[in-house]
This record gives structure tokens, C-alpha cells and sequence, in this order.
């Protein structure tokens, strides 16, 4: 047995792959830090509806990656997998650009969804497919060039976009418009670069493309029987349901009986993913990554989600130069004032700070007293992440009480949050690649995000179970607004309330805009004697004035049951409880590593 020469040139498709993630990052992180802005100032919905529905955004563009990881590992491959995702991917950013209403939004969204999610887990196992065992050695870096490409995209568009949306000369066509131009670069980007990729072959070698439209109707009925529980239940039903039937395609077709009439190249491609060995890295996975999705749950929030709606408020100060007021020739910056939308940006500055930080100084440091294994780094990030949310909770609090806050506290959690994300997502993401053997590294990628996507839905879940109705008796319109309700026990000042639907209330806005009473207000004043509250908005939590009558049939009112700090101190306790548990699984856990062999010259 000969050794392979080592080699330490970078392989010739890499640029290509990188060039074309920081597009489709680009693309991808700008619409989604816009989304709930748009979807609370220009569609009107409450905050707990707008956070829910971004979320299941995500965790649609999280779950068709197990899509897309059969199709390329079985029947196109990863190059042609990539392309043709690509292109609804732009087809969904158009719609979204030049569609209005809630209902183009969600046509958009959901081709977005479709495609960003069936190239994800092909792009990152890309990036490893192109290294042999004379370069692997190498393969750590790219996953790191590859991750700073993602946070780079991802902290210019996360600034530009939400510049767009809030300035009335662009609006959301711009704000979506640019991110749509982005992934045509991408695509264009990882086109370019086909002849200078090392391939991997699909499972199936002949018969691919009828075996494909097959599995692609099977996979349409499967999405409809989803649809109608989705409908008739909630979202976690929903989501057991698509993944029941999906182990339950995967059994059919292993039985001798069906799986002998199958093309043999998929049938052994089944047989060597979902027996023996293989099967138990995959059960070992999935231990592994219910305690990820935790992680992602807390960690997009700050993604765009309960954050940034966090952020909105006036009482969190957002002149991050405004201690250098006084000073001569700095008025301009101690004027200025940064967007909600965009403190997300500093999660990408401290990625690009944080990695080398921890890659050249923190786990050597940590390396002499003990050895720093990758499920021990997953479980130090998982208690990292919780104490972030004990940051944005005390701000909270704060917030609700009416005092005001410093934009850098949120910051501060952001660097802790951030840090928990260097030990999580990149070792996860590295962990998983090496974990898998060659033919099915696409689907173990898969997994892995499906872990972002059962993250998402529990967020989606939580934010509509909060969600408490309200039996309203009347509102009273004016220069005050108040309303009457069945009972007010148990309200606090700051507590928010919404407000759904066609209700024939106009309010007047702080900036003398008019508008429907709907989306998301606070709380001013409890009367206890009459049973009704009087609302501020809840930006600047000023009295909210209101003409027009309340049609009691079309409108809905409701509150939320996880009050201000207590929805981030629910999350936190919750991931505080996994990284526990997770220690004991990280014990009995066992690592292998698989690269491609060095080719023959």
C-alpha cells in the first residue's frame, strides 16, 4: 500500500464554489433580514404571525435540502442538481420582487425555499468532494473560506436591504430586486466553474431520468398530504407527517418486493444509505443533531426573528455613536442612527473575527488541559447560545418597563451568541461532511440542515401556541383608543396585543400616516374597574389615535401567553436542559472519518 503525496494546493474549483456562495448568501440573507420588516410594516401582521411565518420560511428552505441531496446523490448529480435548483431559486426572488400581497409573497417564498434548499447540502459537500487524500489536510480550511464566504454575503446584504426597504425611493421591489440579481451572479458563478470540478457520480448511471419524474410525483403527493394536515392540524403534525412518510418510502422500497422491481442502481444505493453500518450513523446522527436543532431554534431568532423585532422599539437606543455627541466635529456620527434590521449585521463581523480566534488561539488554549473533539465544542456552543438569550431577555424586561437600552447590550449578545455559533454550526457542519462515506455525503448533509428546519418549526410552533385570543367587547376610537375586553387579570403594561383582520378601525400613526388597526400594539394603561385597555403603538409608545367602528364579526384580537422577557427565558431554560443531556450522548458517541482517495495519474 503506497502513500499518497501530500499536496498543498488548493483545488482548482474551489474559487468558483466560494464566488458562488456569497451570492446566494447574499441573496438568501438579505431576503430574510427584510422579511419580517415587510411583512409587519407593509402586509400588517402581528409580531408573533410575522416571526411564524419567517420561520417556517426557513424551515422550508431547510427541509427540501433532503430533496435535493437524493436527486444529486442519485440521479443528476451535484453540478446539475445545483443549476437546475438555481434557476427556481431566481424564479422565486422575481415574484417576490415584482409580486404584491401576502399571496405573491408566499408563491415567492416558497420557490425560494425550493430552491435554496435543494442546492444547499450539494454546495457544501461540493467543497469536500473536491479534495483527496493528498490534500485533505486542506479540507478544514475551504470549510473555513467557505463559511467566511457565507458571513460576508451575509453582512453586506443584511445592511444593504433593509437601507432599500425602509428608504420610500426604493421600497421591497429594490429590496428583493438586488438579491434576485445576486443569485443570477450566482448561478452564472458556479456555471462557469463546472469543467474545474472533481466530480462524484449519481447512484444511478442509466435509467436516471425516468426513475427521477417518478420519485418527483411521489415526493408532490407526499408535499399535498403534508399541506392538508397542515391545514387541518399544526405544524409540528405537519412536519411528523412528511418525515413518516418519508422513512416510510424508504422502508417500501428496501423490501424485497418493491425494491427488486426498482432500477438496481437505486435499489443498491438504497440498500448501502439504510442498512447495516450506514443506518447506524444515521440513527448516531440524528441523536446528534436533535440537540442542533435546539441551537438553531434560539440562534435564528437573532437571524431577522424575535431580535430584530426587538429591536424596532425606540426604547432600544440605536445610536451606537451617540456617546461621541459633544465632540467636536463628530455631530454627524453621534447622529446616527442604525436600522433594526440591520444589528444582525454584526453576527457576520464577529464570524469573520471569531473563526481564526478560536481556530489559532482558543482551542489551543483549550487544548492543553484537555482535547478539544468536536461533540465537546457542539456542547460548549449549546450552553453559549442559552446565555445569550439571557442577555436579550434582561433587555426585554427592560424594554417592557419602559426604560430605555442600549443598542451594544443586544450587541454583546450577539458576540456571545456568535461565539456559540463558531463552536456549533462550523464544527456541526465540518463533523457531519467527515462522518459520512462518499455516496451518500449529500444526504447526511441533508440531515444535518434538517436539523435548521426542525429549529424553525419549533420556533413557528411556539410563536403560534403563545398566541391567546381574545373575547373583545368593543373598542372605543379617538385620540385614545381603548378596549374592552371579557377580562384583563393577569395584563402588565408594555404586554403586547394584535389585531387581525378588516375591522373598519383606522388609527393614525406616530408619523401622521394613516393605517388599519392591525398588526402588533402594546399595552398603555390597564383599566381593572372596566375591563379595557388603552394602546400605544409599539414603537414609539405613544397613545394611538383611531377613528371608523369596530366590526366586532371581522376582527380579532389576541395576546401572547410567554409575556416580554419570558418567551426569551423559555428558550433559554430549554437549551440550558439540552446542553445537558448532551453531554451524556457526546460520552458514548464514536467518530470515523471518510475522504475521497487520491485518483490514479
Amino acid at each position: 500500500m503506497t502513500t499518497a503525496t501530500r499536496s498543498d494546493k488548493m483545488p482548482a474549483g474551489i474559487p468558483y464554489i466560494i464566488s458562488n456562495e456569497f451570492a446566494e448568501r447574499f441573496c438568501f440573507y438579505g431576503v430574510n433580514a427584510i422579511l419580517v420588516q415587510y411583512m409587519i410594516e407593509f402586509l400588517h401582521f402581528g409580531d408573533a404571525k410575522a416571526a411564524s411565518w419567517q420561520a417556517m420560511f426557513k424551515s422550508a428552505a431547510y427541509f427540501f435540502p433532503l430533496l435535493g441531496a437524493i436527486v444529486s446523490d442519485v440521479f443528476l448529480a451535484k453540478f446539475r442538481t445545483i443549476i437546475s435548483f438555481s434557476i427556481v431559486y431566481i424564479a422565486g426572488c422575481t415574484i417576490l420582487a415584482l409580486g404584491t400581497g401576502e399571496d405573491m409573497m408566499i408563491v415567492g417564498l416558497l420557490l425560494m425555499a425550493f430552491g435554496t434548499g435543494g442546492i444547499k447540502p450539494c454546495v457544501s459537500t461540493n467543497v469536500g468532494d473536491q479534495f483527496t487524500e493528498q490534500n485533505a489536510h486542506l479540507i478544514e480550511r475551504a470549510f473555513s473560506y467557505f463559511y467566511i464566504s457565507i458571513n460576508a454575503g451575509s453582512v453586506i446584504s443584511i445592511w444593504l436591504c433593509p437601507e432599500l426597504l425602509s428608504n420610500p425611493a426604493f421600497g421591497p421591489k429594490i429590496a428583493f430586486g438586488v438579491p434576485a440579481l445576486m443569485m443570477t451572479f450566482a448561478t452564472i458563478a458556479f456555471w462557469l466553474g463546472g469543467r474545474k470540478f472533481a466530480v462524484v457520480p449519481p447512484a444511478m448511471r442509466t435509467g436516471a431520468g425516468p426513475a427521477l419524474v417518478v420519485f418527483s410525483l411521489i415526493f408532490a403527493v407526499m408535499l399535498a398530504i403534508t399541506g392538508v394536515v397542515l391545514v387541518q392540524t399544526n405544524k409540528l403534525w405537519a412536519t411528523a407527517t412528511i418525515l413518516s412518510l418519508l422513512a416510510g418510502l424508504i422502508f417500501v422500497c428496501l423490501r424485497p418486493s418493491i425494491g427488486n422491481k426498482l432500477p438496481e442502481d437505486l435499489h443498491a444505493w438504497l440498500k448501502r444509505c439504510f442498512t447495516g453500518d450506514s443506518l447506524k450513523l444515521i440513527g448516531r446522527l440524528l441523536v446528534l443533531y436533535i440537540f442542533v436543532a435546539f441551537f438553531w431554534s434560539l440562534w435564528d431568532q437573532s437571524n431577522g426573528n424575535s431580535w430584530t423585532i426587538q429591536a424596532q422599539s425606540a426604547l432600544m437606543d440605536k445610536h451606537l455613536l451617540g456617546f461621541m455627541s459633544g465632540v467636536s466635529g463628530f455631530e454627524s456620527a453621534a447622529a446616527w442612527e442604525m436600522l433594526p434590521a440591520q444589528v444582525q449585521v454584526v453576527n457576520g463581523i464577529f464570524i469573520l473575527i471569531l473563526v481564526p480566534v478560536f481556530t489559532f488561539v482558543i482551542y489551543p488554549l483549550l487544548g492543553k488541559f484537555f482535547t478539544v473533539t468536536p461533540l465537546r465544542k457542539i456542547g460548549m456552543g449549546l450552553f453559549t447560545v442559552a446565555a445569550s438569550f439571557l442577555i436579550v431577555a434582561w433587555i426585554e424586561q427592560r424594554i417592557q418597563e419602559g426604560h430605555v437600552v442600549s443598542m451594544w447590550w443586544q450587541i454583546s449578545a450577539y458576540v456571545v451568541l456568535t461565539a456559540a455559533e463558531v463552536l456549533v454550526s462550523i464544527t456541526a457542519l465540518e463533523y457531519s461532511y467527515k462522518q459520512a462515506p462518499l455516496y451518500m455525503k449529500s444526504f447526511v448533509m441533508s440531515l444535518f440542515l434538517l436539523s435548521v428546519s426542525v429549529g424553525n418549526i419549533f420556533t413557528a410552533a411556539v410563536n403560534d401556541y403563545m398566541v391567546e385570543p381574545l373575547k373583545t367587547e368593543s373598542v372605543s376610537t379617538g385620540e385614545q383608543t381603548w378596549v374592552a375586553l371579557s377580562k384583563v387579570d393577569g395584563y402588565v403594561t408594555g404586554q403586547k396585543i394584535d389585531f387581525n383582520g378588516e375591522n373598519g378601525v383606522e388609527v393614525i400613526t406616530a408619523d401622521g400616516s394613516k393605517g388599519p388597526l392591525a398588526g402588533t400594539f402594546l399595552i398603555a394603561e390597564i383599566d381593572v374597574a372596566g375591563n379595557r385597555v388603552r394602546l400605544m403603538d409599539k414603537v414609539y409608545r405613544k397613545p394611538v389615535s383611531s377613528n371608523g367602528n369596530y366590526d366586532l364579526s371581522k376582527g380579532e384580537v389576541s395576546t401572547y401567553t410567554l409575556v416580554g422577557p419570558i418567551y426569551f427565558l423559555f428558550f433559554a431554560a430549554l437549551m440550558a436542559l439540552g446542553a445537558v443531556l448532551f453531554i451524556f450522548v457526546a460520552m458514548v458517541s464514536k467518530e470515523r472519518t471518510f475522504v475521497r482517495e487520491a485518483e490514479a495519474t
